[in-house]
């Protein structure tokens, strides 16, 4: 029995495999391993996160600069942001933004020489109102990425709810006759005219680009060759003039918010010093919820947008781009597009499905409606065209057109008569003149009408009218006999004085081809008579062009000079008398 239990405890000791108690032991090993692993590893990333916050390469300011209009909500972001303690390229950054008009941002950032005196610290990221008032420093610096708006506000007519209805259809381009001669929805609530106001800044830019473009390629920016054309210098200048008489009001020493002020002050809206001005959408609203009674004007055509856009200028150090990029990211983020959305701005692909700018709700009084169209962003030298003629307008010019139809006229000059190729130059220029100007078309030679030498083909008056009914008039005349020059000269700038305004420039135009053959008047006696009918009060220039050799092309010198106009000598069949026409018959 006692060799049968040794045997069976013998079994029992050789069941404990030493392979099993190795594995045990590696797998305990192993697990100790992974431990280790993941607690150096833990303290790795902690001793990074600790070295991360102890910004090893100490603290730096993100210096943004802003437009005023949406410096408030971007400080906010701004402060929110810094109180993360954000780590940017191993510094602790600090956001300061500082509001300044986008004007003088501009001009301070494209300058060789940053004054930071004039406009605070200089930035790493600059959020001006638009793109095209940012051209020329986006030029000076360039931009670290390509620019994106931070948010956007269309640019409207800041108005009375009843005048707003009164320009339901009109579009931005029917604004400079609004200005100067009303309409009849206008006068139907009690205003003769749209008592537009156009203080300085990127709305009045905007609203200026817009009424100088072509109404039949709006959808096109406006280029340089558009915005120096007689009809958008024109239509600038009109709009300016009846601004400036705004009684300081619509100005270029007024402010927008002075000019809203005067319209919001006035017991009677339509009785106001100022019936309308630019500004944003966002502005306007911001009133509307004060309490004010104000409403949005859309005038009809290409929307011009504040496009705010966010930009990170070349000239900033690597951890100021970086901070700003970050920081951008900050400002698009949800909170920040509700931060927007709350203050009146839009939002750029905010929409539900992102196709769109998210709007804010509406308010009373304020709807925000998609934007059809937005206007392009005008050329760099267009926009500087279009402000020099709001600051420098061109007066309407009032030019008596006095045309030679003597026989000399009859003779061959490249192919065509000299009367009709004048007779072309002169109905390509007529029919180029604004309605802003006046014209008139007198013709002479002698025994005309009755015993007078000249005849009235189209009196002193409204441009187009003129050019309708004297071009008819000028059709039907052939060459006739003598060339009673000096008589005639005296008669035309006589009336040009007795009909003269204060507008603008006035001047008689003549054309002849030849020299006064009418020995009733002799030169001297011509010249002392233009002398007498001068006026130093009511001045009136005597332009001359002459079409050949002229025996008596002293005397007209001398005449023109009298009064301060010009002589040009040219031929009948160049190309440029058109031209020559068009340049003698408007303001200068």
């Amino acid at each position: 029995m006692g060799n049968h239990r040794r045997g069976h405890a013998d079994r029992r000791r050789r069941g404990v495999s030493r392979g099993l108690i190795t594995t045990v032991v590696v797998i305990a090993v192993l697990a100790a391993a992974v431990v280790g692993w993941f607690a150096v590893r833990d303290r790795a990333d902690e001793e990074a996160a600790q070295a991360a916050r102890a910004c090893v390469e100490g603290p730096a300011t993100l210096a943004v600069t802003a437009d005023p209009d949406v410096a408030g909500v971007l400080r906010t972001l701004a402060d929110d942001w810094t109180a993360t303690s954000p780590v940017v390229r191993d510094r602790c950054i600090t956001v300061e933004v500082t509001a300044v008009p986008t004007a003088v941002a501009g001009e301070a950032l494209a300058a060789p020489t940053y004054d930071a005196a004039a406009a605070g610290p200089e930035p790493a990221l600059w959020v001006p109102a638009d793109s095209a008032s940012a051209s020329a420093a986006v030029a000076a610096r360039g931009t670290d990425q390509t620019p994106r708006s931070v948010v956007t506000s269309p640019v409207v007519l800041g108005t009375a709810p009843a005048l707003a209805e009164a320009l339901a259809g009109s579009g931005w381009t029917d604004l400079p006759a609004l200005a100067s001669a009303g309409s009849d929805a206008l006068r139907a609530v009690g205003a003769e005219t749209l008592r537009l106001a156009l203080p300085p800044g990127p709305s009045t830019a905007a609203a200026l680009v817009a009424v100088a473009g072509d109404p039949a390629t709006a959808t096109g920016p406006l280029t340089v060759e558009r915005a120096t054309s007689t009809d958008a210098v024109s239509a600038v200048s009109r709009t300016a003039l009846a601004a400036a008489a705004l009684d300081g009001q619509g100005g270029q020493d007024a402010s927008p918010d002075t000019a809203l002020d005067a319209l919001v002050a006035a017991p009677d809206p339509i009785a106001a010093l100022v019936h309308a001005v630019p500004v944003t959408e966002q502005s306007l609203a911001t009133r509307i919820r004060e309490g004010q009674q104000l409403a949005a004007f859309r005038p009809a055509g290409p929307t011009p947008i504040a496009d705010h856009p966010g930009l990170v200028l070349s000239t900033a150090d690597e951890t100021g781009r970086a901070a700003a990029a970050e920081f951008l990211d900050v400002v698009r983020s949800p909170a920040g597009r509700e931060a927007f959305l709350a203050a009146g701005f839009r939002v750029p692909g905010g929409s539900a499905d992102g196709s769109a700018d998210a709007a804010p709700d509406p308010i009373a009084g304020l709807d925000f409606p998609p934007v059809d169209t937005v206007a392009p962003v005008p050329t760099p030298d267009a926009r500087a065209a279009v402000l020099g003629t709001a600051a420098a307008p061109s007066r309407p010019a009032s030019t008596t057109v006095l045309l030679d139809v003597s026989g000399s006229m009859e003779s061959i000059d490249g192919g065509a008569t000299r009367l009709d190729n004048v007779r072309a130059a002169l109905d390509e220029t007529l029919s180029a003149l604004s309605g802003d100007g006046r014209v008139g078309l007198w013709v002479y030679s002698r025994g005309l009408d009755g015993p007078r030498p000249y005849r009235v083909l189209a009196p002193l008056g409204p441009a187009t009218e003129s050019a309708r009914s004297g071009t008819a008039g000028l059709a039907s005349i052939t060459p006739q006999t003598a060339t009673s020059t000096y008589a005639s000269v005296l008669a035309a700038y006589r009336s040009a004085v007795e009909n003269w305004t204060p507008d603008g420039p006035q001047s008689v135009l003549l054309v002849t081809d030849g020299p006064n053959d009418d020995t009733s008047i002799s030169s001297s006696s011509f010249l002392q008579s233009l002398a007498d009918a001068a006026d130093p009060a009511r001045p009136v220039r005597l332009d001359i062009v002459s079409l050949a050799d002229n025996s008596d092309i002293d005397t007209l010198r001398t005449a023109a000079g009298q009064t301060g106009g010009d002589v040009i000598v040219t031929a009948s069949s160049d190309p440029g008398l058109a031209g020559t026409l068009a340049r003698l018959t408007s303001a200068r």
